[in-house]
This record gives C-alpha cells, structure tokens and sequence, in this order.
C-alpha cells in the first residue's frame, strides 16, 4: 500500500508518494512561496491562501485517483510563523483536508533517519524558512533549528541576519573534524548541475565552483541547466551557508541527496512514532 506526504515548505509545496518499503515512487514540486508573504508581513496575503487551497486540493483528488488512503499533510517553517495559519488550517479542514505544523526540532530530528548510523557527518537541510541541522559526531547525534531559511534572509535586515548567522556559527564551532556533509535539496543541487559533477564534491573546491555557478546568466540557468526559476534568488544565499558550514565544520567532502524530510517522516508515521 502506498503512501503520500505532502511537505508544505516555504519556497515550495511538494508531494512525495511510497510504497511499503519506503521507496519512492513519484515526486512533484510546485513553487508557491508562503515565505514570500510571512517573512515580510506575517501572514499570508488572502490571494496566497486561496493558492494553497486549490493546490491542496488538486494534490487530494491525485490521492484519491490512485487509491492512496494514507495521506499526510505536513506544514514547517513558514507557517509555523503565520500570524493567521489558524485560518489557513480551518478552510482546508472544511475541505477534508487535515494539516499538522511540526516544530522546527522535530523537523531537524527526522534528519537523523538519514546519517545515525554515519559517523563524524553532518546532514543540513537548507529550506525556504529555517535551515536543519544534524550532526553525528563520535556516533553521538546533535541536531537543531534555525532560523535562516533562503528566503528568510532575502526578507531579513542586516542587523538581524549577522546576529542569526553568529549564532549558528556559535552552535557549529563546538564540533570539528565532520568530514562529510549532506546537503538536501534543490539549492546544492543546481551548483552541482551547473559545474557538471555528481553528487560529491572536495570542500576545498566549493568556492571555486560557486565562483563558476554565479558567473552564469539567469536565463542560462534555466534553459542550459534546468534550474528552477524560482530557485534562482535563494541559491546564492543557500550557498553562502554551505560555505559556513564547511569552514566551521572542517569538512572534507559534500554531497548532494535527494532524500527529505519527507522520507524520515514517512518511516515514522508508519512506526506510529510521529
């Protein structure tokens, strides 16, 4: 029996579908940014919700069309902030649809579905809201949130932005020596499409390709490498961060995976964990 979570990001709403040992079977993003709206105003604009209500329903009647009983809807960072997400929630409830807003902590903890058996490494989640972070250092697991999604430190004065990165600078300097990273997601992915490599990299020649990457033409980005329109703005930001992260963390090597949170959430529903 298969499957569906829905994860209701900040820079994207997107569905992946299971079967019953957890391999994927379909995947669709849709850019629709509630960060856009909640990280200026606070909440969403009247418009935007009316998006997310159709796009939510279009994504039910799939299900249904595929005979999928096991649906879950799961909401993070933007959200999690929406001055009127209760709104939100009711209106789609009315509409049989039923959305839970997990924590920033859970969120980073369902990270470690993906590295607790891989020592001195690290798996970063760079979303549109928040960034996730777990590490596994000697086999013991560290993992937090932050407030430092993409999208966010568009939005962010630079007053506010320099205190959120020194905090997180503060946090990674108590570990050393991770050697791997694992970037999840679309952002690391673009760099690596762009410098033609696959899914690992030395750290020590990230910035040389990040030089390449934002040597590239927007419209080039698109049409020669398939990268996300939408995608565009944030990258650069992202990628600041991963820079970050691997001095703090003295990483020798990257990687890109296309394992989500998604994936560590749909192993704990069905374990009755979540």
């Amino acid at each position: 029996m298969n499957i569906a979570i829905v994860d209701i990001g900040s820079n994207a709403i997107k569905y992946k579908i299971f079967d019953s040992k957890f391999n994927l079977v379909e995947y669709y993003r849709h850019p629709l940014r509630l960060g856009r709206d909640v990280f200026s105003n606070g909440y969403l604009e009247q418009n935007t919700i009316n998006e997310v209500i159709q796009l939510l329903e279009k994504y039910l009647n799939i299900f249904i069309e595929k005979e999928i009983v096991e649906h879950h809807f799961i909401a993070t960072s933007a959200l999690r902030d929406c001055k009127n997400s209760r709104e939100l929630l009711s209106l789609l409830k009315d509409k049989n649809i039923s959305v839970r807003i997990i924590s920033g902590d859970t969120e980073a903890a369902l990270l470690a579905e993906y590295n607790k058996n891989i020592k001195n490494s690290a798996v970063i989640d760079i979303g549109g809201g928040s960034v996730e972070v777990c590490i596994n250092s000697e086999n013991k697991i560290y993992t937090k949130s932050f407030q430092l999604g993409a999208v966010r430190l568009l939005n962010m004065s630079p007053d506010s932005k320099i205190a959120a990165l020194n905090e997180f600078k503060f946090w990674l300097s108590q570990f050393s020596n991770i050697n791997h990273i694992y970037g999840l997601g679309g952002n690391l992915r673009a760099l690596m499409q762009v410098n033609a490599l696959e899914s690992v990299m030395d750290a020590s020649n990230f910035k040389h390709h990040v030089d390449k990457y934002l040597k590239v033409p927007e419209e080039e980005l698109v049409s020669k490498h398939n990268i996300p329109k939408d995608r565009i703005d944030i990258i650069p930001e992202a990628l600041n961060l991963y820079q970050l992260i691997i001095n703090q963390l003295q990483s020798m090597k990257i990687e890109n995976t296309f394992w989500s949170i998604s994936d560590g959430l749909v192993k704990k529903i069905v374990k009755g964990q979540l």
